[in-house]
């Protein structure tokens, strides 16, 4: 049986997981949706520790979250290494908390081997084409046509205000983030409430919204879809050169997904990858 705790960071209820075994591996992110989304084959190469931070929890009363920086969310995850004893481990995310884990390795880069981002949130950039221009422009027409049927035959909520308001609206974007067309990616959402306040924290200045990515010697993984419409894959040209010992790979059957998407290769990749460090 997986062990499983949780961790109380100034009143969020954190719950983690943990799994498999050989190499440490800490999963930034909700430990629901994750244990989900990561191949089950990487189990059988990595002690993998799943747990949540503090966008997939409720807010304690009376907290306020404008005290809330990246550095919160860093310290999150290394209380979670700490606890979980969890030694000289690999932290990877994906999407937001990839931008997370590179802000972690920027604090806490001498406690692990290794940091990967997997579609991982880019640095803000003046002057890049818009995500939606290029889906617009790159898109194929199938993929076009599979857009607007899932936008027609999907709940689509007209404000999102709530966790479950933004799954769905997550789920009626398929098309923009998976390379299947026919991925309804509802399943992985069961269960799984994001604190949108939080998130909005987070996306702030004081939290992505001032991500830069100093030039980093920790040894990285960027692992990347090419038909990912949410974070097209050249927002990360420029910055993945601060990343200065970098594996790199641009997978071309995936989307905003690559581990859900291609679950053999990845598997190969981040393993391969990670007994050489």
């Amino acid at each position: 049986m997986p062990a499983r705790g949780v961790i109380d960071r100034d009143g969020f209820r954190l719950s983690w997981v943990r799994e498999g075994s050989g190499i440490p591996l800490l999963v930034v992110g909700s430990h629901r949706f994750y244990a989900r989304y990561f191949p089950r084959e990487l189990r059988a190469h990595f002690d993998i520790l799943f747990c949540d931070s503090r966008q997939w929890v409720p807010t304690p009363a009376g907290f306020d979250l404008s005290t809330l920086t990246i550095k919160t969310f860093a310290d999150d995850i290394e209380a979670a290494r700490q606890v979980t004893g969890l030694d000289n481990p690999i932290v990877l995310g994906q999407s937001q908390h990839g931008a997370i884990a590179f802000e972690y390795a920027r604090f806490y880069g001498d406690r692990i081997r290794g940091v990967g981002g997997v579609a991982a949130v880019p640095p803000a950039q003046e002057g890049l084409e818009p995500p939606a221009d290029f889906f617009r422009r790159d898109a194929s027409p199938e993929r076009l046509v599979a857009h607007e049927r899932n936008l027609a035959t999907r709940p689509v909520p007209t404000r999102v205000t709530t966790g479950r308001e933004f799954a769905e609206e997550y789920v009626a974007n398929d098309a923009m983030n998976y390379y299947d067309l026919s991925v309804n990616s509802a399943p992985l959402w069961e269960g799984v409430d994001l604190n949108l306040e939080v998130v909005y924290q987070l996306f702030g200045p004081e939290g992505l919204g001032g991500f830069r990515l100093e030039p980093l010697e920790v040894p990285a993984f960027l692992g990347l879809g090419r038909f990912d419409y949410g974070v097209p894959h050249y927002l990360w040209d420029e910055p993945r050169k601060r990343l200065l010992n970098l594996t790199f790979k641009l997978y071309q059957k995936s989307g905003h997904h690559p581990p859900y998407e291609q679950p053999d290769e990845f598997t190969a990749d981040l393993y391969d990858w990670a007994k050489r460090l």
